[in-house]
């Protein structure tokens, strides 16, 4: 009887790590903001986001996203790449600007608890918060010194599927914003397999 149950123990066990398994699987696919990694522009466009091309990235075909269903709640823009397989692997998204705050104790307030929320999710991140020398040292040139590229303020969240990087930004000395970017590491590498390809032909 104690075998029985004990075979039973360990298929009730079997069962439900593979249930476990399964289900990890599936999430793995699920990008920020409602997205799906993988999905075609067609896909995206089928949801009822609406997709403006930007040329120029270096990232393959992206596009300035809206109409999105999901969105942070200071979220001002996102960018989706897809490559040149027309399969979603990056997601930048960035802040609405955080003006009038040469220290940026407001950017870096939000800045903290998206931090706190990531860690949650993906683990405990690698960050880098680096003052610059001279005046960049001193509170009220903190976004200065990250405009200017003195200082830095960024975390980096790692996972066997994704590489997420969030970081500060400025557009002068008194405005600073958040930025989030989400790779997808398998279709990251199958871009930088086409790129060396397609720059391999035009040599």
């Amino acid at each position: 009887m104690k075998y029985a149950l004990s075979l039973f123990s360990a298929a009730t066990l079997i069962a439900s790590c593979v249930t476990s398994l399964a289900q990890a699987q599936v999430s793995a696919t699920d990008a920020p903001i409602g997205l799906v990694w993988g999905s075609s522009s067609a896909e995206v466009r089928a949801k009822g986001i609406e997709l403006k091309e930007i040329e120029g990235t270096d990232f393959g075909k992206s596009y300035l996203a809206s109409k999105m269903e999901k969105a942070l709640a200071d979220q001002s823009a996102a960018l989706l790449s897809f490559g040149f397989n027309d399969k979603l692997w990056r997601v930048l998204i960035t802040s609405r600007p955080f003006g009038e705050d040469p220290t940026g104790s407001a950017a870096v307030a939000r800045y903290t608890e998206l931090a706190s929320l990531l860690s949650d999710k993906y683990g405990k991140g690698t960050q880098v918060h680096r003052l610059g020398e001279s005046i960049y040292a001193q509170s009220g040139y903190f976004v200065a010194g990250i405009r200017g590229g003195q200082s830095r303020w960024f975390t980096n969240f790692e996972t066997s599927n994704l590489f997420i990087q969030l970081g500060l930004t400025a557009s002068d000395s008194s405005t600073a914003t958040w930025r989030l970017i989400y790779e997808y590491k398998t279709f990251r590498r199958d871009f930088e397999a086409s790129k060396r390809s397609r720059e391999k032909g035009t040599l």
